[in-house]
């Protein structure tokens, strides 16, 4: 590299004087860096006499070349110096789909917007997948739902808590009540993926309907992710939400409180402590620095 800085001093001075002062330092070592240059290259790059220096054909072609080579340089350079601080990088960062009612997708947006260097990956997966990803690395930062999973050895800060809401058909006959009993969301189906988190809700329900001497009524059942409201505003049944999710819901649902006293969710940004880099210490504190749990 500092062959390159010296053959470019050169081929833009035209002169091997000015351009030693210009690189600070004497015209003889200059000289012969540059001969070496030409050596190692197998090829003559300047034109030399007592008068001027030229640059050949091949000193002009590989002017372009070396500019390139040490602008690739510096900007790596630079890269490499944003990603010790922290403020350059690559960062995975996994999600439950709770979180979108919070101040979650505004915090990463406005982390993104100070730090643009960074790449956020956003990864949308159960709160059982983060934990073997955060485990084994392939994830840097969790956001998951606490009051359902063992996060074992790993850190953890709660940033959310919410209550449940019944997400009915705005044209059932109850949206016109202000709350909901579990006598009222017994006689329209309960609507709710396959994934074991899912299900494992559902027997909570279900306990907590057999105890009040009612029954769930089991509706439609599927496999793809964040869809019940879909199915809610089409009118087949009613489903569980965060209370705080008014604004990410489809025409035709809303949201009713239940007369049931139930503990809040708590959704915690999870990490790995033997895995802090810079960058991921910077997002952690930046997040940190704008909840409001």
């Amino acid at each position: 590299m500092r062959q390159l800085r010296y053959f470019e001093a050169v081929a833009e001075e035209l002169h091997f004087g000015k351009a030693a002062e210009r690189l600070h330092i004497q015209q003889p070592p200059l000289s012969r860096q540059i001969q070496r240059l030409e050596e190692e290259l197998g090829t003559q790059l300047f034109n030399r006499n007592n008068r001027k220096v030229e640059l050949t054909d091949a000193g002009k072609y590989f002017l372009g070349e070396a500019k390139e080579i040490l602008k690739n340089d510096s900007r790596a350079r630079t890269t490499l110096q944003a990603m010790g601080e922290g403020t350059a990088g690559k960062l995975h960062v996994s999600f439950v789909y709770l979180t979108l009612s919070s101040a979650f997708p505004d915090i990463v947006g406005d982390f993104m917007k100070k730090f643009p260097q960074v790449d956020i990956v956003l990864h949308d997966e159960t709160s059982l997948q983060q934990i073997t990803n955060l485990i084994d690395g392939t994830r840097h930062v969790g956001f998951l739902t606490l009051n359902i999973t063992d996060i074992q050895d790993l850190s953890h800060v709660i940033v959310q808590r919410t209550f449940s809401c019944a997400a009915i058909p705005a044209s059932h006959d109850l949206a016109k009540k202000e709350v909901l009993t579990l006598q009222d969301l017994s006689t329209i189906p309960y609507i709710c993926s396959r994934e074991a988190y899912s299900q494992r809700r559902v027997e909570k329900v279900q306990k907590k309907f057999k105890e009040a001497g009612l029954k769930l009524k089991l509706g439609m059942q599927f496999q793809r992710k964040h869809t019940e409201t879909i199915f809610v505003a089409a009118g087949m049944g009613w489903t569980f939400v965060d209370c705080g999710s008014e604004h990410i819901m489809p025409e035709g649902v809303v949201l009713k409180q239940i007369e049931t006293e139930s503990a809040p969710l708590e959704v915690a940004m999870v990490w790995s402590p033997d895995r802090v880099t810079p960058l991921v210490e910077n997002f952690l504190t930046f997040y940190k620095e704008h909840i409001r749990v």
